[in-house]
C-alpha cells in the first residue's frame, strides 16, 4: 500500500502556503516598523540639520542676508552637503512659501555629487516650484506642529519629507528646512529579510517533510501495510484468524490498538454475517409466505372485479397497502336472482389481518346466500367471532342485496363509513352507524331499506380513501369524496359506467397524496341500477294534483278492488304531504316489475319518516294530523321503504299485483 502522491502533494502545498503566509506576515510588520524608524530618525535628522544651519549661519538674522551674499549662501550649502552626507539624508534644503503658495528655494544640497549638481541646475537661488505646497508644509506654516514629515512619491523616487520651521527672535516663521530621506534601503531590506526567511523556510519544510516521510512509512505506512494484507485474508475466508503480528516500533500502543480494535471487529463481522445469514433466510422464507398469501388473498378478494348486466352495472377494486391487507369486497349472486354485496375493513393490516378476513368474508357470503337478511348475518357472525376471537380484531363491514328488478336495495352497516348514494343531488346515505363486528355480542344490527331508480347507484369505500393524506398531513375526508364523485359520476352517468367512476375517484385520491405511502388499503365499490321504469312526474302540492295520479295508477293496473285500495293507500301519503310536510312541489313515480308494483313519491319538505311513525304509538289527537291515514297506507301495502336523500324524502311503496 502506498500513500497517495496526491495527499503529500497537498500536504506539501499546504506547509509551503504557510510559510508564505508567515513570511508575508513577517515582511508586514519588519517593513512598517523599519518605516517608522526611518521617519523617526528623518525627523531627527532634519531638526539637527536646521539647528547646523542656523550655526552655519550665524545668527537668525544672519538669514535675510542670503539673499543678498552669494558666499554666504555658499556656506550654507557647504554645510548642507556635509550633514547629508553624515546622515542618510539625500536631500537638505532651506525654502519660503510665497503668498502665491509656490516654494522659493534657498539653498539646496543633496549627499551625492551628482545629485547635487542636479539641484544647482534645476533649483538654484530663487527659483519657484511651481506645484503647490505639500500638506506637511500647510500644517508647519498653520503652527499645528513644531515639526511635520509626509511619505511622497515624487520623480526622485519615495522618500520621507520632513519639514522644520526656522523662527525669528518674536518666534515668527521666517523660512523651512526640508529633509528628505529615501526610504528604498528601508524596502531592500525588508525584501531582502522576506527572501532569506522563504529560502530557509523552504530548506526547513523541504527536510522536515523528507524526515516526516520516513517516519510515516515506519510507524503508518508499514503496520498498515501489513494490517491490510490480514484483512484481504480475512475477506477471502473469515475463518483464517487474522494474527495480532504488531508492526509498529515506535508507537506501538496505536497501532496495537487498531489492530485489537480489528481483532474484535472480526469477530463481531463473523457474527453479524451469520446472523445476516439467518435473518436473510428467514426474510426470503416469510417473503415466499407472503407472496404465496397475496396469491391466495386475490383469489378471495381480487384486485377489481366488475358485473353488468341489462338492469345494472357494478365494478370493485380493492389496493393493499402491504403485500396482504386487510380490507375487503364480495359481490355474488342469490338464488332468487339478486346479488349479494359486502364491503369490510379488519382492524389490524398484514397476515393476520388477511386470515381473519378470509374468515369474515366467508362467513358472511354463506349466510346471506342461504337466505338471511344482511342484519341477521353481521349479527350472526358478529357472535360467532365474540366466542372465538383470540387475537381481539374486529371488522366494520357494510352489506346489502340488490333487486335488480325493483332496485330494492336492502342494507346493514356494522360500523362502517356512510356510503354515497349516486344521483343528480349526490349524497351520504342517512344509515345507522351499527358496531363493527366482533367486539360486542349485542351488536343489534338492523335492516334498513333503500330503493334505486334509473341512473341511481350506491358508492361504497373504506376508510383507506377518506383519512389518505397529502405532504401537509391534511386527510383526503367526506367532504372532497363526495365533490369527486359527483364530477366523475356526471361525467359517466350516461353509461352507467361503474368502472370509470371507481378508477377515476381511486386515481383523484392517488393523485392528492401527491406521492405519500399509502398508509392504509383502499377499497371502492361501486353499484348503478339501469331502471326501464317510467319516469318521474312533478306536481304541485295541492289535493287536485292527485287525479294525475290516480289515473295513472288506473291506466296501469286497470279497475279492480286491489286497484281502488292501492290507489286510497296513495291518496293518503299524498294528502299528507301536500298538507303537512311544507314542499313545494311533489315528485310521482311508478314501475311494474313481475307481480310488484312501486310507487314512489319524493318532497323536499321537512324530514319525516312515515315507517318510524307508523310504529311507534300515537295518541288519537295525533291521528287526525295524519296518522291513520299513514297506518291504512302501511296495511294496504306490502313494504314501505323511507329514505332521506339529498335533502328530499322519498317514500316509495310496495304492492303486490297479483290478482289485479
Amino acid at each position: 500500500m502506498k500513500i497517495k502522491a496526491s495527499i503529500l502533494t497537498l500536504i506539501a502545498l499546504l506547509l509551503l502556503a504557510s510559510l508564505l503566509l508567515s513570511a508575508t506576515i513577517v515582511f508586514s510588520f519588519s517593513y512598517n516598523y523599519m518605516l517608522e524608524d526611518a521617519e523617526a530618525q528623518s525627523v531627527r535628522v532634519s531638526k539637527a540639520a536646521v539647528t547646523a544651519a542656523l550655526t552655519a549661519i550665524g545668527s537668525k538674522e544672519n538669514l535675510y542676508a542670503l539673499y543678498e551674499d552669494e558666499e554666504l549662501r555658499e556656506q550654507l550649502h557647504e554645510t548642507f552637503r556635509f550633514i547629508c552626507q553624515q546622515t542618510t539624508l539625500r536631500y537638505l534644503y532651506l525654502f519660503t512659501v510665497g503668498e502665491d503658495g509656490h516654494r522659493h528655494y534657498i539653498v539646496c544640497a543633496a549627499d551625492a555629487d551628482e545629485d547635487d549638481m542636479r539641484l544647482q541646475t534645476e533649483f538654484p537661488f530663487g527659483s519657484v516650484r511651481t506645484t503647490s505646497v505639500y500638506q506637511s508644509d500647510i500644517r508647519i506654516l498653520n503652527r499645528e506642529k513644531d515639526a511635520d514629515y509626509e511619505l511622497i512619491n515624487n520623480e526622485y523616487g519615495w522618500v520621507c519629507m520632513t519639514i522644520v520651521p526656522v523662527l525669528d527672535k518674536e518666534n515668527r516663521i521666517i523660512a523651512l528646512i526640508g529633509a528628505d530621506d529615501p526610504i528604498e534601503d528601508v524596502r531592500y531590506i525588508a525584501t531582502r529579510n522576506l527572501i532569506t526567511l522563504t529560502l530557509l523556510g523552504i530548506i526547513v519544510v523541504s527536510l522536515s517533510y523528507a524526515i516526516a516521510l520516513l517516519l510515516i512509512r515506519k510507524t503508518v505506512t508499514l503496520p498498515i501495510i501489513a494490517l491490510s494484507e490480514r484483512m484481504n485474508v480475512f475477506a477471502t475466508d473469515r475463518k483464517v484468524s487474522i494474527g495480532t503480528d504488531k508492526q509498529n516500533t515506535f508507537y506501538p500502543d496505536e497501532i496495537a490498538g487498531i489492530e485489537n480494535a480489528f481483532e474484535k471487529m472480526t469477530v463481531d463481522i463473523d457474527l453479524y454475517v451469520n446472523d445476516i445469514e439467518a435473518l436473510t433466510r428467514d426474510r426470503v422464507y416469510t417473503q415466499t409466505q407472503l407472496d404465496v398469501a397475496r396469491k391466495i388473498q386475490s383469489g378471495i378478494v381480487p384486485r377489481e372485479y366488475a358485473m353488468s348486466e341489462d338492469r345494472f352495472d357494478i365494478y370493485g377494486c380493492m389496493f393493499a397497502a402491504r403485500t396482504v391487507g386487510g380490507d375487503f369486497y364480495d359481490v355474488f349472486r342469490l338464488d332468487n336472482g339478486q346479488i349479494g354485496i359486502a364491503v369490510g375493513d379488519i382492524s389490524d393490516k398484514g397476515i393476520s389481518a388477511a386470515l381473519f378476513m378470509a374468515m369474515v368474508k366467508t362467513s358472511i357470503r354463506e349466510k346471506i346466500r342461504a337466505g338471511r337478511t344482511p342484519a341477521e348475518t353481521l349479527n350472526l357472525v358478529n357472535r360467532e367471532l365474540c366466542a372465538s376471537n383470540p387475537g381481539n380484531m374486529f371488522a366494520s363491514v357494510f352489506a346489502l342485496t340488490l333487486d335488480p328488478e325493483t332496485g330494492i336495495v336492502t342494507f346493514a352497516n356494522a360500523g362502517h363509513e356512510a356510503p354515497l348514494i349516486l344521483g343528480k343531488a349526490t349524497s351520504y346515505l342517512n344509515v345507522m352507524k351499527g358496531i363493527a363486528i366482533g367486539l360486542f355480542e349485542d351488536s343489534d344490527i338492523t335492516d334498513e331499506k333503500l330503493v334505486l331508480s334509473d341512473g341511481e347507484g350506491i358508492l361504497l369505500y373504506t376508510d383507506g380513501i377518506t383519512e389518505a393524506i397529502d405532504k401537509d398531513k391534511q386527510q383526503f375526508g367526506k367532504d372532497r369524496l363526495r365533490e369527486t364523485v359527483l364530477g366523475k359520476y356526471r361525467d359517466n352517468a350516461d353509461r352507467y359506467d361503474t368502472r370509470a367512476l371507481v378508477c377515476d375517484t381511486v386515481r383523484s385520491v392517488m393523485a392528492y397524496t401527491n406521492g405519500m405511502d399509502q398508509f392504509d388499503d383502499i377499497t371502492c365499490l361501486a353499484v348503478i341500477c339501469k331502471d326501464t321504469g317510467n319516469g318521474t312526474t312533478i306536481l304541485p302540492p295541492d289535493v287536485k294534483s292527485f287525479r294525475v295520479i290516480k289515473d295513472i295508477i288506473l291506466s296501469q293496473l286497470g279497475e279492480s278492488t286491489r286497484t281502488k285500495n292501492i290507489i286510497l293507500a296513495c291518496e293518503e301519503v299524498f294528502v299528507n304531504i301536500a298538507s303537512y310536510s311544507g314542499t313545494d312541489r311533489i315528485g310521482f313515480s311508478c314501475k311494474q316489475s313481475k307481480s310488484t308494483w312501486l310507487i314512489t313519491f319524493i318532497d323536499n319538505g321537512t324530514e319525516f319518516d312515515p315507517v318510524k311513525s307508523e310504529r311507534e304509538k300515537t295518541e288519537f289527537e295525533q291521528s287526525d294530523q295524519g296518522g291513520m291515514g299513514i297506518i291504512f297506507a302501511r296495511n294496504n301495502s306490502e313494504d314501505m321503504i323511507y329514505n332521506r336523500i339529498g335533502g328530499s324524502n322519498v317514500l316509495t311503496m310496495v304492492f303486490d299485483t297479483d290478482g289485479i
